[in-house]
């Protein structure tokens, strides 16, 4: 998702930041994208709020998956396979939180996958209370349920309550970057 989006945004002579994790797109062939790699929640973290405060973008788009949970005890080398294991898990700082926080000029598009599509009324609030709690100007809403193989469903909400549906990855990024130029 997040190359598609990239990809959308050069097309329309948008300077990229990309702040990707492990995957398979081909970021290195993207012209006008600056790419930083990471592997951890932290260093996802890190890297958007560098990004933030060293190129002052107008607009964050939060499609990456980040983990909502992460153990509270790491342990180092191999660990015995005998033993019973009692695992703690700690929620993680949510990015979009703190670029609001320490940003809050910059404009956001934010991304909510659920597991099951509730019905269009239910969406539609459930869209515009996520929208007003991230101070996000658009939300990509879509449900794991629905997405297979490379059909990608999604509802396109914006802040004035309107909603475009979108089903595939390209038609996401592409919708999203029609939206960032228009609210240039």
């Amino acid at each position: 998702m997040g190359f598609e989006i990239c990809q959308a945004l050069e097309k329309s002579g948008f300077k990229v930041i990309a702040v990707v994790g492990p995957c398979e797109a081909p970021f290195e062939k993207l012209k006008k994208t600056k790419v930083f790699q990471v592997e951890t929640v932290q260093e996802m973290h890190k890297a958007v709020m560098r990004g933030c405060k060293e190129f002052s973008p107008q607009f964050a788009v939060f499609s990456a998956a980040v983990l909502d949970f992460s153990p509270g005890k790491k342990e180092s080398g191999k660990v015995s396979s005998k033993n019973s294991w009692n695992l703690k898990l700690f929620p993680t700082p949510k990015i979009i939180d703190d670029v609001n926080k320490r940003f809050p000029q910059i404009k956001k598009v934010a991304f909510k996958l659920e597991w099951k599509s509730p019905s269009m009324k239910a969406a539609r609030a459930f869209a515009m209370k996520n929208m007003q709690d991230k101070s996000a100007e658009a939300l990509v809403l879509n449900y794991l349920s629905d997405i297979k193989g490379k059909s990608h469903p999604a509802f396109l909400f914006t802040r004035d309550g309107s909603c475009v549906r979108a089903y595939s990855k390209k038609a996401i990024a592409h919708w999203i970057s029609c939206f960032i130029q228009s609210s240039e």
